[in-house]
C-alpha cells in the first residue's frame, strides 16, 4: 500500500471531503480528532483491516461474541489470504491490553471500554440485520449486501490516512448503491463514531483515520518512527522509536503477536 499524496481536507461529521483552510486546521483537528479513550479510532482502524484482510463488511457473518470478547469467526478467517487475518486479529486483541499500555494518538486505549463498546456495537448489528430480513419497514438496510472490496489508494487526511476502496459486486460488476455499504459498520460505531468518516462515490468507498493501527507498508529508514506503537507483519522488535518525544526501541505486545509499543 502506497501514499500517494498529502492533503487536508474535512467532511461532516468526520474528515474526508471540502477543503479546510490553514488558520482552521487547528480547530477542526481538535474538534473532529478528539480521540479521548482510543476507541473511536481503534473501532475505525478495525473497520479498515477487515475490508483489506476480508474483502468485505460482512460483521454478523465474520465476527461473533467469545469469551466476552468480539472475535473472528472461523468463516471470517477463510477470507484471508493468511487464515488467520493477522491485521484485523492484532485490533481485535486490544481488547486484552493492559490498563494504560497502548497509546493511540494522544490517548491511552481503555481496553475494557473498546471491548464493551465492539460487543455493544456487535449486538446492534445483529439486531438491525434480524430486522432487514424480517422486512420490518422502519428497519435500517442491514440485509446482505453482496459485494466485495479492494483497496485502492490512500492518503493524508485532516485527521490521519484516508483509506478508499473500490467496492464492487461479488462479479465485479458495478454496485448500485455503495453508500449503503455504511450500514455495515455499525458494529464500529457507524454513524456516531466520526473516526469512520464514510465517504462513498459511485465505486469507492473511504474511512479515515486510524493512528498507526494500520499497516500501509511504510518503514523508516534511518530514523526513529514518530508512533507510541505500530502494527506490522514484519517483526519491529528493536526498531527505534519516538514517543512522546523520547526515542525508544519497539518491542513486541505481550498480548499480540504483530503489535509492537514504544518501549
Amino acid at each position: 500500500m502506497k501514499r500517494l499524496f498529502s492533503l487536508i481536507i474535512l467532511a461532516l461529521p468526520g474528515c474526508t471531503e471540502a477543503p479546510v483552510q490553514s488558520d482552521d486546521i487547528g480547530q477542526y483537528e481538535q474538534t473532529l480528532c478528539s480521540n479521548v479513550d482510543g476507541v473511536p479510532s481503534a473501532m475505525a482502524a478495525l473497520a479498515v483491516s477487515t475490508a483489506t484482510e476480508l474483502g468485505r463488511w460482512q460483521p454478523t457473518t465474520d465476527f461473533e461474541v467469545r469469551s466476552g470478547a468480539l472475535a473472528l469467526t472461523r468463516i471470517g478467517k477463510r477470507q484471508c489470504e493468511d487464515g488467520r487475518c493477522w491485521n484485523t486479529q492484532a485490533i481485535l486483541d486490544l481488547q486484552r491490553a493492559p490498563e494504560g499500555e497502548v497509546i493511540i494518538g494522544d490517548a491511552a486505549l481503555d481496553a475494557k471500554a473498546f471491548s464493551r463498546a465492539l460487543i455493544q456495537n456487535y449486538r446492534q448489528q445483529q439486531r438491525c440485520a434480524a430486522d432487514a430480513d424480517g422486512q420490518r419497514s422502519d428497519a435500517r438496510e442491514c440485509s446482505a449486501l453482496p459485494h466485495q472490496l479492494e483497496l485502492e489508494s490512500t492518503a493524508s487526511g485532516a485527521c490521519d490516512t484516508i483509506f478508499t476502496f473500490h467496492a464492487s459486486g461479488p462479479s465485479g460488476k458495478p454496485l448500485k448503491n455503495p453508500s449503503a455499504l455504511a450500514e455495515k459498520l455499525i458494529y464500529v460505531g457507524y454513524p456516531e463514531n466520526e473516526y469512520l468518516s464514510f465517504t462513498s462515490t459511485s465505486s469507492t468507498v473511504s474511512i479515515d483515520p486510524t493512528w498507526g493501527l494500520n499497516d500501509t507498508g511504510e518503514t523508516s529508514t534511518g530514523a526513529c518512527t514518530p508512533a507510541c506503537m505500530r502494527i506490522s507483519a514484519s517483526d519491529l522488535s528493536g526498531d527505534c522509536c519516538s514517543c512522546g518525544g523520547v526515542n525508544r526501541d519497539f518491542q513486541r505486545a505481550s498480548f499480540s503477536h504483530s503489535l509492537y509499543l514504544c518501549m
